[in-house]
């Protein structure tokens, strides 16, 4: 078993619980929340990988176990569901609320949560990192090279982020000249394997089409121009230290993985496009 940070997961626990700050804002995630301040924050949470299903028959026994002792036993033999506690913890203290995404102050919450579990000592970051691109010429281009830094997203919710700088890249065209901002779009991905892994990843795009006067006998032409801030945190459970946190977890919250998966996403309905924060 590795040496595991007790104190600091019991700081972080506390915190996480009765409310607190368990350390600095990481720097990626503070320039990230300067830009997107003032915009939605739209989440989709889902879970993949070669065990997801046997990760979901787990879960299922930790939550019809009896109360007590019964639930802490399953829930020493289901890490994927204590991934997903640590993750529900952190969403509670930060205020943030996927089915609001409108609500304001939206962005820094959300930005609050994902630096909550980069504190915890119970994940370990294999990637945290800021990309920034500036892309002129065809929107397919663009949008391409944008998705190909989401790695480890599984291939629907890749298709979902193409789709939504599709109609980014559509509303910049019809409307030269004016920004389009996507709401701060975010993926969390919880991956059952032989390891558990996170991915939590959060963009911010502008697209920008200009229209120009091409002179005296010359055409007019439009000019595109995107600017991503794509923040990648991809981060490894501690499986092996989580039998022996499994029992405090269970203090704090019982929230299972399926609750996690349900209430971890923002419902699809009849928002106009442009709404905004409130």
């Amino acid at each position: 078993m590795t040496d595991f940070a007790q104190d600091d997961f019991d700081r972080w626990l506390a915190a996480n619980t009765a409310g607190g700050n368990t350390g600095e804002m990481d720097p990626a995630l503070r320039l990230l929340g300067s830009l997107a301040e003032g915009t939605p924050v739209v989440l989709n949470s889902t879970l993949t990988g070669a065990h997801s299903q046997q990760a979901l028959e787990k879960d299922a026994a930790y939550s019809s176990a009896p109360a007590g002792d019964p639930a802490i036993e399953a829930l020493k033999q289901s890490p994927a569901t204590g991934a997903s506690m640590i993750m529900t913890l952190a969403q509670a203290q930060s205020g943030y609320n996927p089915s609001d995404p409108a609500q304001l102050g939206s962005a820094s919450m959300f930005v609050a949560y994902v630096n909550q579990v980069l504190q915890c000592p119970l994940y370990s970051a294999a990637i945290n990192d800021l990309i920034q691109l500036d892309l002129q010429g065809s929107w397919d281009k663009a949008i391409d090279q944008i998705v190909s830094y989401y790695v480890g997203i599984p291939q629907r919710d890749l298709d979902t982020i193409r789709q939504s700088l599709v109609t980014i890249a559509a509303a910049a065209s019809s409307n030269p000249s004016t920004n389009q901002v996507t709401n701060l779009f975010a993926q969390t991905t919880l991956s059952a394997g032989d390891d558990i892994d996170a991915y939590l990843y959060q963009s911010n795009v502008v697209m920008r089409s200009t229209r120009h006067s091409g002179g005296k006998n010359q055409p007019d032409y439009t000019t595109n121009q995107t600017n991503m801030t794509l923040h990648r945190v991809q981060l490894r459970f501690d499986q092996a230290n989580w039998p022996d946190q499994a029992a405090n977890v269970y203090a704090a919250t019982h929230q299972s993985l399926a609750d996690w998966l349900a209430g971890g996403s923002t419902p699809t309905g009849d928002l106009p496009d442009n709404w905004a924060p409130r």
